[in-house]
């Protein structure tokens, strides 16, 4: 932190959790203050913050979805099925139209890729 400005310096710090003398970081622990005294603010942060956590978890769902339907696809590949018939079985196991069917088998990923 030695080739940086003093007032990045005393920002840095006041981030980090320390207290600041400085003129700039004063300036904005009380625009802070009275955000937080905001009623709108705090509604429309909370709002946020639900609508936020809302849509990790059904991506969360979502993604455990995914992995399942490539895990049967890998099962059955495995099991050295023809495409077809794979497509058949994705569609009776997740009530899937032939073409969602097709669009995950052609999308699954290889061994190889799969990251864990």
């Amino acid at each position: 932190m030695k080739d940086i400005s003093h007032g990045l310096e005393e920002f840095l710090n006041y981030v980090a959790g320390t207290t600041s003398n400085d003129s700039f970081v004063k300036k904005l622990e009380a625009a802070l203050t009275e955000a937080k005294k905001n009623r709108k603010w705090r509604q429309e942060y909370m709002t946020l913050l639900l609508r936020d956590q809302e849509n990790l978890e059904k991506g969360r769902k979502q993604g455990i979805k995914i992995g399942a339907v490539y895990g049967w696809i890998l099962a059955y590949k495995d099991d050295n099925l023809p495409d077809e018939v794979i497509v058949k079985k994705l569609q009776n196991r997740f009530h899937f139209s032939e073409d969602e069917a097709w669009k995950y088998l052609e999308e699954t990923p290889l061994y190889e890729t799969i990251d864990l």
